[in-house]
């Protein structure tokens, strides 16, 4: 594979540059009975009875996702946010579960994989312990728009110095999640990039040149055209999400 068709793997959108999109993960459990509080690996029948394009799945099949519409505006994102909890746990209820934020989940059992092709190719491909690891964490990710290739690996460069601080920011867990984070992605550490050959170079040496969503640095450059910061973790406190994202664009102004 070249440089060009590497790079066109990223899908860049000029106009929403700057624009900031929010995705929570979150644990499913059973919300009553015998069962309340353990953890259910019910994310298919969830994602059924939900049926909306906000709603995804992750690896776990006792994780689900929820993602907000690209905002440049806090309280267009704060309502987003709302949204997507309130019909996330009217959806839960109907099921008779609940959506738990909860940075690090006790040892599940069995250890479930979400039926998607990646996921279950990635399952056979990593060991027990890092399985566990990824299973068993769930964060925040805010997505920051940029319109090319080299606006992207500026702003990447602009937020990696920042690092240590945002990852404190986010912490729920006395660095348990960020732990267990980097037991599962061997790549973890941002790289900050000379170039867009430097980048392609690194997706080579790590393995991501096929699909770019392999790289799990905590600041990756996505392939939604967008620079994502994956260190934050889960709370539900919405406000405190958003003040992660004023953080983040206060931070970023220099790069985008």
């Amino acid at each position: 594979m070249g440089l060009k068709e590497f790079l066109s793997k990223f899908r860049f959108k000029p106009e929403l540059a700057g624009f900031v999109g929010i995705e929570r993960e979150h644990f499913l459990v059973h919300a009553g009975g015998l069962a309340g509080g353990v953890h259910s690996p019910s994310a298919k029948r969830f994602l059924e009875a939900i049926n909306d394009p906000r709603w995804t799945y992750e690896l776990s099949a006792y994780q689900v996702e929820s993602r907000t519409v690209p905002s440049m505006d806090l309280s267009a994102m704060r309502l987003g946010l709302l949204e997507n909890e309130n019909l996330g746990n009217r959806t839960a209820t109907g099921l008779g579960l609940r959506l738990v934020n909860e940075e690090v989940a006790p040892f599940l059992s069995p250890l479930e994989v979400y039926p998607d092709p990646r996921y279950l190719k990635i399952a056979k491909t990593i060991s027990p312990e890092k399985l566990d690891a990824a299973s068993r964490v769930t964060g925040t990710h805010i997505h920051i728009g940029v319109g090319n290739i080299e606006k992207a690996i500026a702003l990447n460069n602009v937020l990696i110095p920042r690092l240590n601080e945002l990852c404190a920011m986010g912490d729920h867990s006395d660095g348990e999640r960020l732990r267990l984070y980097r037991l599962m992605a061997d790549n973890y550490q941002p790289t900050a990039y000379e170039s867009s050959e430097h980048l392609f170079e690194i997706a080579r040496a790590e393995g991501f040149t096929d699909n770019p969503r392999n790289c799990w640095k905590l600041i990756r450059i996505s392939i939604h055209g967008t620079v994502e910061l994956r260190m934050f973790g889960v709370t539900d406190n919405l406000d405190e999400i958003l003040e992660w994202v004023s953080f983040v664009k206060k931070t970023a102004r220099g790069g985008i």
